[in-house]
């Protein structure tokens, strides 16, 4: 786990985009939990203010899935099956707060300190050309790693107090340039507790902002209801 270093406030880079909405109408997805992996042809919408949704499909597999403020509903079409709970449950695995707005952060690459700061409560430890650090609860730290044009994000790694394995991880290997920024097209996130690991990997298509999109996460009757808590 890497040293933390006490500085002031006024070396954090801020960059927060000014993004309404985020929809990616088509994208490559490989989700794995444990040793099951699915290659998925996806889609993804993210408004950080309420809902981030996600759905994929393979042959006969698909699976759609959303994330509210406070609570998450996956739905396998597959195997009939509706899994269901509070953000907690996913916060226990990743280590990292899981929402909306935090999705957002992830899948833009974005290190807003006034969302890390004041809603994900993240606080500014150190600074450098190549990298930043960030003190969390419990003595959790999250480092990030810039690529060497200094804006744009390589990896985060977020660890606790007593490990040096990341609980979690995102690793950035694609940006497209945009009017106002560089976004990741390419990436690989993944979580591990000590019992349970998923990762998503993601090649984005095609990206387009601040366009309202209806979701579709209706769960059938007779479907089986699974709450993780």
């Amino acid at each position: 786990m890497p040293a933390i270093a006490t500085v002031g406030d006024t070396v954090f880079y801020t960059s927060c985009y000014p993004i309404e909405s985020l929809y990616v109408p088509s994208c490559k997805l490989e989700v794995s939990f444990g040793n099951q992996s699915f290659p998925l042809n996806g889609n993804i919408y993210i408004r950080p203010d309420s809902i981030c949704y996600f759905g994929g499909k393979w042959l006969l597999f698909e699976l759609r899935g959303v994330i509210y403020r406070d609570s998450f509903v996956v739905v396998s079409f597959f195997d009939r099956v509706c899994y269901k709970g509070k953000n907690d449950y996913l916060q226990k695995i990743t280590g990292f707060p899981v929402n909306p707005e935090s999705m957002m952060l992830l899948f833009t690459a974005d290190r807003c300190e006034d969302t890390y700061r004041n809603k994900l409560n993240y606080i500014p430890a150190a600074r450098s050309s190549e990298q930043i650090l960030m003190q969390g609860n419990n003595r959790s730290l999250l480092e990030m790693n810039m690529n060497v044009n200094g804006h744009t994000i390589k990896n985060i790694s977020l660890y606790n107090s007593s490990q040096r394995q990341a609980l979690f991880s995102a690793a950035y290997t694609g940006y497209q340039q945009y009017r106002q920024f560089a976004l990741p097209t390419v990436f690989d996130i993944a979580a591990y507790d000590g019992q349970t690991s998923i990762r998503i990997k993601a090649s984005f298509q095609q990206v387009l902002f601040n366009q309202p999109q209806r979701v579709n996460i209706t769960v059938p009757a007779n479907y089986k209801v699974v709450v993780l808590e």
